[in-house]
């Protein structure tokens, strides 16, 4: 089902993730403390993740990157739907600049055929370069908005492809979207599996069944030494049943974060499931204490 086309830096940096369907757009940063998205101790090399679902008549980015990674973003979407192929976007973080530091400059260098976004200035927060309200609508007019409720399916073209669903993450700290695509069967997860960076800037981005050596530990440690912090001793049963539902809903064969590796088959799959359910069961406050977590505190007791 998944077949590696080039994933490296030096190299495009563009992943087939379903044949001639569906992409991650792969661009990769160093972890060396700075980099809000990781422990602070991690050090290493980790992707940023894009993902491109394309049709003959239409292709869905999700996410724009870093705005660092504009001129790699534009070269690897030319290489995949040039400047015939009709292209929309949607943006599994609004107010995290990795999904939308480069909205506007895609929509400068494409046709845009519409911008999904749940509110009626999504568009304009996109817009990080006016300097003037002539400027300000002349950039919102790059970004034809579509509003959506952010939990409907959305169409990939307009040729009968199954359409991809959009969830409300089950679990959050800002604003999120998880999305599932029936025909790859792949779970987009945005910042949630995204637990695992590498120590070369040229491995291969994917953990498989015969590579996977993380552990629950991993896990408890990413969660805790992040955004998610605030799960130590927090009341966990909600979120592990919305977790659930959306695997006994979908099969997922994958799951694509935003950044980290990709998980690929169903096996890693449920045991990647299995191991965030356990940390979560047991970091529920019946069986651990809540306690306040200093910024860039590491706490993994």
């Amino acid at each position: 089902m998944f077949r590696d086309k080039a994933v490296t830096a030096p190299m495009n940096g563009i992943a087939e993730l379903h044949p001639g369907k569906v992409f991650a757009l792969q661009n990769i940063i160093e972890l060396d403390g700075r980099v809000a998205h990781y422990p602070v101790s991690a050090r290493g090399f980790a992707p940023c993740h894009c993902y491109l679902l394309r049709e003959d008549d239409g292709a869905l980015l999700v996410d724009t990157g870093f705005a660092a990674h504009g001129a790699m973003m534009i070269s690897q979407l030319e290489s995949l739907v040039g400047q015939t192929i009709p292209l929309s976007l949607t943006m599994m973080r609004i107010n995290d600049f990795m999904s939308v530091g480069n909205s506007l400059v895609i929509a400068r260098h494409f046709r845009i055929e519409q911008c999904y976004g749940m509110t009626q200035n999504a568009a304009r927060s996109l817009d990080f370069s006016s300097h003037t309200v002539e400027e300000a609508a002349e950039n919102v007019a790059l970004l034809p908005l579509k509003l959506i409720t952010g939990n409907e399916w959305i169409e990939v073209g307009h040729s009968g492809r199954r359409k991809v669903k959009l969830n409300q993450s089950p679990m959050r700290l800002i604003n999120t979207r998880w999305m599932y695509d029936p025909e790859s069967r792949i779970l987009f997860t945005s910042d949630m599996f995204a637990h695992s960076w590498g120590q070369q800037p040229d491995e291969t981005w994917f953990i498989d069944a015969g590579n996977d050596a993380t552990t629950e530990e991993d896990v408890r440690r990413f969660l805790l030494s992040t955004r998610y912090w605030w799960l130590e001793g927090a009341k966990t049963d909600d979120l592990r049943q919305g977790i659930d539902r959306i695997f006994e809903q979908f099969d997922v064969q994958a799951i694509a974060p935003s950044y980290g590796k990709i998980l690929r088959g169903g096996n890693v799959v449920a045991r990647h499931h299995r191991m965030l359910d356990e940390v979560l069961r047991k970091l529920d406050r019946r069986c651990t204490p809540p306690r306040y977590v200093a910024r860039n505190e590491e706490h993994y007791a």
